[in-house]
């Protein structure tokens, strides 16, 4: 056995989540960010959810062994691939990154594994991120709270994580209900649930870039702010400042509406 196997048997595995549907212009760099992180003891598993542009050409220019594919011919939807894609964790921490999102810093993985390891208390781990545009130029940056006190006063007020920046762990994960049927916004669910187990942390360094583009969720507006006020109404004894959050859910859906 080689000293680098040996190396990589003493570090927990990270099962790296990657949904997909039509995305062949922005997975390659999905994928080269991964396969460029320092941290080199991951899985990446890949679910094509019935693309029907050359998202499979794409896929098969890559020969590494801790990549997983599994492709379906028939498109079920974001909801039931983000249910499913749970089940193939097999690590002791489990990370999300969208196909049209990219790690930014080599150091990603490795900063939050040495964070989780040093707070087991800690389940939920995100980064500071950039925005970027459809041709990868940066068009703005996110911050967050950074502590769990600050973030889990906020969090009903404003979702304190970007779903492609996290590391969770994987046996938290297990003690909730998964992805809900929220109508989007699952994933600030997701967070939501897991902050009844464990502590929230973010790493005050910019290591994500989100991608903005006419294609991406984003554009839903109005139904976005719907889902994030029925999402934040389920929660309304396990966090604080609920009235105020509620408050700003509604304004959310107004400003949505008369900007449609």
């Amino acid at each position: 056995m080689d000293t680098t196997t040996k190396s990589l048997e003493k570090e927990p595995l990270v099962s790296i989540l990657m949904l997909t549907y039509n995305r062949a212009k922005y997975i390659g760099a999905a994928i080269e960010s991964v396969l460029n992180q320092t941290y080199q003891n991951f899985e990446l598993v890949i679910i094509d959810d019935g693309s029907t542009d050359n998202t499979q050409e794409i896929l098969d220019r890559y020969d590494d062994p801790r990549i997983a594919v599994i492709t379906y011919p028939a498109n079920a939807g974001l909801l039931t691939r983000r249910k499913e894609s749970l089940t193939y964790a097999q690590g002791t921490y489990t990370a999300i990154l969208d196909s049209d999102d990219v790690w930014t810093s080599p150091d990603k993985l490795a900063t939050q594994v040495a964070y989780m390891e040093d707070n087991p208390e800690c389940d939920v781990l995100g980064t500071y991120i950039a925005l970027i545009d459809a041709q990868g130029a940066e068009i703005g940056h996110t911050r967050y709270h950074t502590n769990d006190s600050d973030i889990r006063k906020n969090i009903l007020r404003r979702n304190q994580f970007a779903h492609s920046s996290i590391l969770m762990r994987t046996a938290a994960v297990a003690q909730t209900n998964g992805y809900q049927d929220t109508a989007l916004a699952e994933d600030y669910d997701l967070f939501l649930q897991l902050g009844l187990h464990g502590r929230f942390a973010n790493i005050p360094e910019e290591m994500t870039a989100y991608r903005i583009h006419t294609e991406s969720f984003n554009s839903q507006k109005v139904k976005m702010a719907t889902a994030v006020l029925n999402i934040i109404t389920q929660y309304k004894n396990q966090y604080p400042h609920y009235y105020r959050a509620l408050f700003k859910a509604y304004i959310r859906i107004l400003l949505a509406k008369v900007r449609t």
